[in-house]
C-alpha cells in the first residue's frame, strides 16, 4: 500500500503539473490579497462600505474590517496552499511531462531578446491592466500573475537545460561582437554592425523623447523606450544576421580570391545560395579550373617541346649519321662498281626517310598554324580507301598480313579533301604494315550509320602498348618506344589533324595488345536506316 501511494505521490507525471498549475494560482491570489491588505485599505474609515469582487463570484459590500479579515483568512489559506503544493511539485519534478517539456525545449531555443520581450510585454499588460481596474477587483489581474508565473517557469527551466551557450542565444552579441572584434579592420562587417548600435542608440533616445510628454512616471517612460529597443534589437539582429552571412560570404570569397591570384591554383570556392554571390563564385571557380588546366598544358606542352627536340634530333640525327659514314666510306676507299651501287642505295633509302621526316615535320608545323588550305568536293570515300589500299599492295604482299577488307556495294559520298583524306588512309595501312605483328589478320571495315560512314581498322600490335590512345596522338610518340622501327611518330598526329579540319572524328582504342582506329564522316546521301 505504502509503496503504491509513493509511486502516485512522487515522480507523477499529472502530479507535476497539477501541482505547478495550482501553486501558480496560490501564489496569484497571495499576491493580489497582500497588496490589497498593504496599499488598499489605506485612508478608509472603519464602518465604510468597500466593493470586493472574490474571483468568480459576486461583488459584495463589507466594511473595511471586515473585509481585512477575510483578506488575511484568504492570506493564510493561499500561503499554506503555496507551500503544499510547492513540496508536491518538489518531489515529482524530476518526472516527465510531455506538455511541460514542449514548453521548456521551446524556450530553450528562444533567442534571450525574444524572452524579454515576452515578459516585459506580460509584466506591462498587467500594469496597464490595474491601472485602469477598481480596488478589490483582483480577478483579471489574478490571470495576468498566472501567465507571467508560467511565462518565467519555461523560460528559467529554458535557460538552464538549453544546449545552446547563451551568448548564441543573444541575436543583439554577434551586432556587439563584430563591432568589437573587427574594431581596427576596415571590413564590411564593422560598418554593418556600426550602423546597427547607432540606430538602436538614436531610436532608445527618440522613443524616450516622445514618450515623456504623455507619460506622468518616469519609470514608465524608461520600461516603453526598453521595451521599444528589445523588438528593434529582435528586428535588427534578424536582419543583421541576414546581411552579416553574405557580408561573411563576400570576405570568405575576397580571402581566396588573393589566394588564387597569388598562384594558389588549387584553392576552390565553397558555392553557397543561390544569388549573384553564388554565381560569381561558380564564375570563379571555372575560371580557376580553366586557369589550372591551362597551366597543366603550358606544362605538358613544355614537356612536349623537350621530347619533341630531342626525338626530332635523335630521327635526324641517325639517317645523317649513316648518310655521312657512307659518304666518308666512298670518298676514302675504292670500291668496286658493285660495292658502289650498293652503297648509294642505301643512301637513297637514308635520304629518303630523311626528305619523308621534314616533309612530316613541315606538314604537321603548318596543320597546327592552320596554315592549310583545304580543297573539299564530292567525294566517294569507299573507292578512295580502296584505292589506298591498292597503293599500298606491295607493302601490304611483304609484311605477311592478312588484310580483309569489308566496304558497302554502293559508293558512299561525302565532302572532304580526296588528297588530304589519301594522306590519312596512307598513313593509318603504313602504321598497321610497321607495326602489326606478323601473321595476324587486320580487319578495314567501312559501314553506314544514321547519315555517318564509319571506317574501324584493327590490328595485333607488335608491341606491348603501354601507352594510353591520347599520348599515342602526340607528336614524335610511337607505340615503339625502343624507335628501332622506321618513322617519324607524327602521323597519328598529322592524322588526326587532317580528319578533324575535314569536320569528321578519329578515335584510337588500345585493348591489350589489339589496335583500333575508328573514322566517321557525314555523308552526303544517306543510304542507311537508322534504329530507333
Amino acid at each position: 500500500m505504502a509503496t503504491k501511494l509513493k509511486k502516485l505521490l512522487i515522480n507523477n507525471p499529472v502530479l507535476k503539473f497539477v501541482s505547478l498549475f495550482m501553486l501558480f494560482i496560490s501564489l496569484s491570489i497571495l499576491f493580489e490579497v497582500c497588496f490589497n491588505i498593504m496599499f488598499n485599505f489605506l485612508g478608509k474609515s472603519t464602518t465604510e462600505f468597500i466593493p470586493a469582487y472574490y474571483l468568480f463570484g459576486l461583488v459584495y459590500k463589507r466594511d473595511k474590517s471586515d473585509l481585512l479579515i477575510i483578506q488575511k483568512e484568504i492570506a493564510f489559506i493561499t500561503s499554506i496552499a503555496s507551500i503544499i503544493f510547492l513540496f508536491i511539485y518538489i518531489f515529482n519534478r524530476k518526472a516527465k511531462n510531455i506538455i511541460l517539456d514542449y514548453f521548456i525545449s521551446l524556450m530553450s531555443k528562444t533567442p534571450i531578446e525574444i524572452i524579454i520581450f515576452m515578459i516585459s510585454f506580460l509584466i506591462l499588460s498587467r500594469y496597464s491592466t490595474w491601472k485602469i481596474t477598481p480596488e478589490f477587483y483582483d480577478t483579471q489581474l489574478v490571470y495576468c500573475n498566472i501567465i507571467i508565473l508560467w511565462t518565467l517557469y519555461f523560460a528559467f527551466n529554458g535557460l538552464l537545460t538549453s544546449k545552446i551557450p547563451f551568448k548564441d542565444r543573444v541575436l543583439i552579441y554577434s551586432v556587439i561582437k563584430d563591432y568589437l572584434v573587427k574594431f581596427n579592420k576596415n571590413i564590411l562587417s564593422k560598418k554593418l554592425s556600426k550602423i546597427f548600435i547607432f540606430s538602436i542608440c538614436i531610436q532608445f533616445v527618440l522613443t524616450f523623447l516622445l514618450l515623456y510628454n504623455y507619460y506622468v512616471f518616469l519609470i514608465e517612460v524608461l520600461i516603453y523606450s526598453i521595451l521599444t529597443c528589445i523588438v528593434s534589437c529582435i528586428i535588427y539582429s534578424y536582419i543583421y544576421k541576414l546581411i552579416n552571412d553574405r557580408v561573411d560570404y563576400i570576405e570568405y570569397l575576397e580571402r581566396n580570391i588573393k589566394s588564387i591570384k597569388n598562384g594558389d591554383l588549387k584553392c576552390e570556392l565553397d558555392v553557397i545560395g543561390d544569388d549573384e554571390l553564388a554565381s560569381i563564385a561558380t564564375s570563379i571557380n571555372n575560371i580557376n579550373n580553366g586557369l589550372d588546366k591551362a597551366l597543366e598544358t603550358q606544362l605538358k606542352n613544355e614537356r612536349m617541346k623537350t621530347e619533341l627536340i630531342t626525338n626530332v634530333s635523335h630521327d635526324l640525327k641517325t639517317p645523317l649519321t649513316s648518310i655521312v659514314s657512307y659518304i666518308d666510306i666512298l670518298k676514302n676507299n675504292e670500291l668496286d662498281n658493285q660495292t658502289t651501287k650498293n652503297y648509294l642505295n642505301i643512301l637513297d633509302k637514308k635520304a629518303y626517310r630523311l626528305k619523308n621526316l621534314v616533309e612530316d615535320i613541315f606538314e604537321a608545323s603548318k596543320i597546327s598554324s592552320g596554315d592549310i588550305e583545304l580543297y573539299f568536293e564530292k567525294t566517294d570515300i569507299k573507292e578512295l580507301l580502296i584505292q589506298s589500299i591498292v597503293e599500298l599492295d606491295d607493302k601490304i604482299e611483304s609484311s605477311k598480313l592478312d588484310f580483309i577488307v569489308n566496304t558497302p556495294n554502293e559508293p558512299i559520298f561525302t565532302n572532304i579533301d580526296g588528297k588530304r583524306m589519301f594522306r590519312v588512309f596512307d598513313n593509318l595501312i603504313s602504321n598497321i604494315v610497321k607495326y602489326s605483328l606478323s601473321n595476324t589478320r587486320v580487319y578495314i571495315d567501312m559501314y553506314t550509320d544514321c547519315g555517318n560512314v564509319l571506317i574501324a581498322m584493327k590490328n595485333i600490335s607488335n608491341h606491348k602498348l603501354n601507352i594510353t590512345p591520347d599520348e599515342l596522338m602526340e607528336r614524335f610518340v610511337r607505340g615503339d618506344v625502343s624507335r628501332n622501327t622506321s618513322g617519324s611518330g607524327l602521323g597519328l598526329s598529322i592524322s588526326k589533324n587532317l580528319v578533324d579540319m575535314q569536320n569528321g572524328k578519329l578515335e584510337l582504342d588500345i585493348d591489350g595488345d589489339l589496335f583500333k582506329v575508328k573514322l566517321s564522316f557525314k555523308v552526303l546521301q544517306d543510304l542507311s536506316k537508322c534504329e530507333a
